[in-house]
């Protein structure tokens, strides 16, 4: 197809597809994966899929709801085989320090600003966008072409795994969840919580860092006992770092900058700036001091060796293990003990390692007691494969570019479907105007989620002539 009649097209609906990505972004769809408000992931995820499929349904395609999992919306294909966009409509919590209202969205000097239009509301705006081409211009694709709309990827994925469980699969599937061009590897997951053995003091009356398993923290507390002798430690400032006496108490507070936990070098954790604050100045009891002096070695270099897991491969790189969330529980016995949460992302080619074995042995010598919360293998895909081939020279062919497949640190569905790779939408963009956002703000999973509306353009276009050059492949 003429690339101008693509173009062309994709002008004429951008403030059609904006008003669409509008319509979803007003809906707060954080996944309840605990006592939720209706089943299976609370009214907002039913509310945003509900939306979506009637949007679908509107524009003349056909459409299936699998129990409020995962939805569908189809366009047929001369045969049973499929290729699948696979988005998510659910969204990490919006948290604190917004310049601009999360569930307003708007868009501002080429900039579309919400809580989830990058994080995965623009892939699944786009995904539509694809299918009503197809439609429009009467093309007739050798594979159905579906897009599919899941509810819980922020959570663990487990829509995903209820759909696997109980619903075929697609044949070829492409997850708009990455960069471009293709991801041919994620890696594996293996998460968990150090539980510290002894209880701390009642020097240590709080502590309180918790933006999320997947989130560098931009904020970190921890309250104190108020003693002349402490308070005169916290004299001298540091950066990012305020003690301040409220009565009896002395409050420690960090800020950082937020980012995805699997890039932490992107971000600032709060949780290491408050550590090393502590720790620097003794202002604890040693038994207090310790899950802090773990964090601190954890986010040190991220790499593992903090609980001797460190591994790399030359497809991946070395392995990224972040400490993200920090607090006290009462246990059964009625003590106070610190859990300090932590996420790892290890390469590739790396899957029989026995992590929890090494980890568990690694934290019990430092007093603390290992909880596995995810042990998830990595995933390959062969980067040889005519698809990928294929895609990988649409896209560079599109973003003026050179690229080669890659793997990334972060999970997308991708790793739970078979015979699935994550495809865009990420590319290189001029930075984001500091006039709109101040730094620490505007990409996902931070304060002002925002996406250039020139990135919607290139991958919906990315998108559509690279499902045209592989529908005539056997993608089984």
């Amino acid at each position: 197809m003429d690339e101008r009649v693509i173009k062309e097209w994709i002008e004429n609906k951008m403030p059609e597809l904006v008003e669409a990505l509008k319509q979803i972004c007003r809906i707060r769809s954080v996944a309840e994966t605990e006592n939720p408000s209706c089943k299976p992931y609370g009214e907002g995820c039913k509310m945003v899929l509900r939306d979506m499929l009637q949007t679908g349904k509107d524009s003349g395609f056909s459409t299936e709801n699998f129990e409020d999992y995962v939805g569908r919306i189809s366009y047929p294909g001369r045969k049973k085989e499929n290729i699948a966009i696979w988005a998510h409509l659910d969204v990490v919590d919006e948290g604190g320090g917004w310049d601009y209202a999360p569930y307003n969205p708007i868009v501002k000097d080429g900039y579309f600003i919400a809580r989830g239009c990058q994080d995965n509301k623009s892939s699944a705006v786009m995904g539509l966008y694809v299918l009503k081409f197809m439609k429009e211009h009467g093309i007739a694709l050798n594979h159905t072409l579906d897009l599919y709309l899941g509810t819980c990827e922020e959570q663990g994925m487990y829509d995903l795994d209820y759909f696997t469980a109980h619903y075929p699969c697609p044949t070829f599937s492409l997850v708009p969840d990455s960069g471009f061009p293709v991801c041919c590897g994620e890696r594996g997951s293996f998460n968990g919580e150090l539980l510290q053995k002894e209880e701390v003091s009642g020097e240590l009356l709080d502590i309180t860092c918790d933006c999320g398993q997947y989130t560098v923290p931009d904020k970190a507390c921890a309250v104190l006992r108020y003693t002349e002798e402490r308070w005169a430690k916290c004299a001298d400032g540091q950066e990012n770092v305020e003690a301040v006496r409220e009565g009896e108490e002395i409050r420690v507070s960090a800020k950082g900058v937020s980012t995805q936990a699997a890039n932490p070098d992107k971000g600032d954790s709060a949780l290491s700036r408050l550590a090393e604050y502590l720790c620097g100045r003794d202002l604890l009891p040693e038994k207090d001091l310790r899950v802090f002096s773990l964090a601190a070695d954890i986010n040190r270099n991220h790499n593992g060796d903090a609980l001797g897991v460190f591994c790399e491969d030359a497809l991946s790189g070395p392995m990224v293990m972040v400490a993200t969330q920090l607090s006290i529980r009462e246990n059964s016995d009625g003590k106070r003990i610190p859990v300090l949460g932590f996420i790892s992302k290890f390469p590739v080619t790396q899957n029989e390692i026995p992590y929890e074995e090494r980890a568990g042995e690694a934290a019990g010598k430092r007093g603390f007691e290992l909880k596995v919360t995810r042990n998830a293998k990595a995933n390959c895909f062969d980067p040889q494969r005519p698809a990928v081939k294929r895609l990988t020279e649409c896209s560079n062919e599109v973003l003026g570019r050179e690229d080669e497949p890659f793997v990334m640190s972060g999970g997308t569905y991708a790793r739970k479907l078979p015979n699935a790779i994550a495809f865009g939408t990420g590319m290189p963009l001029p930075k984001r105007p500091e006039e709109i956002f101040r730094p620490g703000h505007g990409d996902y999973h931070q304060p002002d989620e925002s996406i250039s509306l020139e990135r919607i353009r290139k991958a919906l276009e990315i998108y559509i002539k690279g499902i045209l050059r592989i529908d005539e492949l056997d993608l089984r």
